[in-house]
């Protein structure tokens, strides 16, 4: 990065967040840029300490657009990934309904809308994927560092400048340590958020520029999943994707299970729940081990280890929770622009296109010079005219249903789901954490993977000395919390127990954070703060 005299380190495009969206764009970008002989300055940053450890996805794709963005990738045998990826290629596809702890209902295929299908799709790593992508990107000269964690963005007389980093190097006081080292000031004339999910730096522009008036609030889910070697000779399979409804959520939770094979007897199992569940002791990470505990999803697992745990959350509120996507200097794409799709359940696809929309948008901007709002634009239309909108708006009031089903849930949201889109007009949703209510599932603990033992397979790690980036309430509003929903919720919808209420205060074990955010986005009473740590913090997810 280029230093200019006032000591502000100066690009052209800024990418934050090393995520599918944003390495998507900035290969098209350079792609663009190198066919006209130009060579704009492209550098992303990622909070991670390596590509890939904060990314966490159903991950299975569409080989379709790999082929827009890599035309000819298949044809690379000698890379690794991609025949690991071949390899991965979807043959048998089932969707099954449970009914209870020991039964299951197979649901025939022409009842599945083609949507929900995946066969000749792709089962992969996402956090193998980024690290794919970043070579590729590497390769084409843009510039990625890691470890670096944007906390503020600039603007500056109603336009986007770029961001500031988080200061380096403090202790739990924030004074200063031997090692400190002040973020600095990165300016952009394109600066892209793809921080994922609910990312707060793409909140703040939202709500800086007004970009979500008339939309709904967006609604989050929670997936959590683990990583399971089987023994050679296993029920499961290979080239096989499962998706689940049923048990073992509750009617009125909206949310679904699903395991999928990956490569060298590996599978993925995981359960999504949407943040907007009412039971006050809900708790994601055991509702998982209860669904592995089912006969058929046992039966498969059988003699399997648990080598990987790990969650996040994703925007599900779709169409009519999308909010403008440009602003003076800046472009939002992917989760952070809430491009998922909760019928589909999909949104690495959508990530994918919103990149190469964003990257063909700036190569016209930088063309003309010209970075304001009425420039970028063009990338709202490209992702307009494109699937990914035409998609949402197909499935424009599809979440919303499930809202609205009350206690009857999925057996009745099921059914009106397929007549959502001739609702006229748009159905409002309203924020997850609305939703919780004194109501209780009072689970039996099930299985020996706890949340801690889960966390430990996480590779989470934080410096101890370092700020907490977490802080919640004080003893007396916890009360009041207790009061109002018979427990302390927090304690128990973190996937990694950051939090506990032990002697009358609350315990924080920001160390154990994997990023998910839940935290912040379910606190009933909206009392907790999380912040982005220290560069280099965080989950280390190698194969999720």
């Amino acid at each position: 990065m280029d230093k200019s005299k006032n000591g502000l380190n100066k690009v052209d495009v800024l990418f934050i967040g090393a995520g599918p969206a944003n390495l998507a764009g900035a290969i098209k970008l350079k792609q663009l840029l190198h066919q006209k002989g130009l060579d704009q300055s492209v550098v992303v940053i990622e909070k991670a300490e390596k590509i890939g450890h904060h990314h966490l996805s159903g991950a299975i794709i569409e080989g379709d657009i790999l082929d827009e963005l890599l035309p000819g990738w298949q044809n690379n045998q000698e890379d690794k990934f991609t025949q690991q990826l071949l390899a991965g290629r979807i043959i048998k596809d089932d969707f099954y309904f449970l009914t209870g702890s020991n039964t299951a209902f197979r649901i025939p295929d022409f009842l599945i809308p083609p949507s929900f299908q995946n066969k000749n799709a792709y089962a992969l790593s996402i956090s193998e994927l980024m690290n794919w992508l970043a070579g590729i990107a590497t390769k084409l000269g843009i510039e990625i560092y890691t470890g670096f964690a944007a906390k503020e963005i600039i603007i500056e007389k109603g336009r986007v400048k770029g961001i500031k980093l988080g200061d380096k190097g403090l202790d739990k006081e924030r004074q200063p340590l031997s090692n400190y080292a002040p973020g600095e000031t990165i300016e952009a004339k394109v600066t892209v958020l793809g921080e994922g999910s609910a990312g707060q730096l793409a909140e703040k522009v939202v709500k800086q520029f007004n970009l979500n008036h008339g939309i709904n609030p967006q609604i989050y889910a929670m997936g959590v999943k683990e990583i399971i070697k089987l023994p050679e000779n296993n029920t499961f399979g290979r080239n096989r994707v499962i998706h689940t409804l049923g048990f073992p959520l509750q009617p009125d939770v909206y949310g679904a299970g699903s395991i999928y094979s990956m490569r060298d007897n590996l599978v993925a199992v995981a359960l999504v729940v949407s943040l907007d569940w009412r039971y006050a002791d809900l708790n994601p990470q055991h509702e998982l081990q209860i669904f592995k505990s089912h006969r058929m999803i046992k039966d498969f697992l059988k003699d399997g280890e648990v080598v990987a745990y790990g969650a996040k959350t994703f925007p599900e509120g779709g169409f009519y929770s999308v909010p403008q996507l440009v602003a003076d200097g800046a472009i939002i794409v992917g989760d952070a622009a809430g491009l998922t799709n909760a019928m589909k359940r999909k949104g690495l696809r959508y990530a994918i296109k919103s990149g190469i929309s964003a990257g063909e948008a700036i190569y016209q901007a930088i063309e003309k010079q010209d970075f304001t709002a009425r420039s970028l634009k063009r990338y709202q239309d490209i992702l307009g005219e494109s699937f990914v909108m035409k998609e949402l708006n197909a499935s424009r009031n599809y979440r919303q249903i499930f809202s609205r089903t009350g206690r009857l849930g999925n057996y009745l949201g099921i059914p009106l789901s397929f007549f959502q889109s001739w609702v006229p007009g748009k159905l409002d949703t309203k924020p997850s954490y609305e939703g919780m209510r004194k109501a209780h599932l009072k689970r039996q603990l099930i299985g020996d993977i706890d949340r801690l033992t889960a966390v430990s397979l996480s590779g989470t790690t934080h410096r101890e000395d370092e700020p907490s980036h977490v802080a919640t309430c004080e003893s007396s509003q916890a009360g009041e919390c207790f009061r109002d929903f018979g427990c302390y919720p927090c304690t128990l919808f973190c996937p990694a127990e950051v939090y506990k209420f032990e002697d009358g205060k609350f315990v924080l074990s920001p160390s154990n954070c994997l990023h998910c955010q839940t935290c912040r986005l379910k606190c009933p009473r909206q009392l907790i703060r999380w912040e982005v740590p220290e560069g280099g913090d965080g989950p280390r997810y190698r194969v999720m």
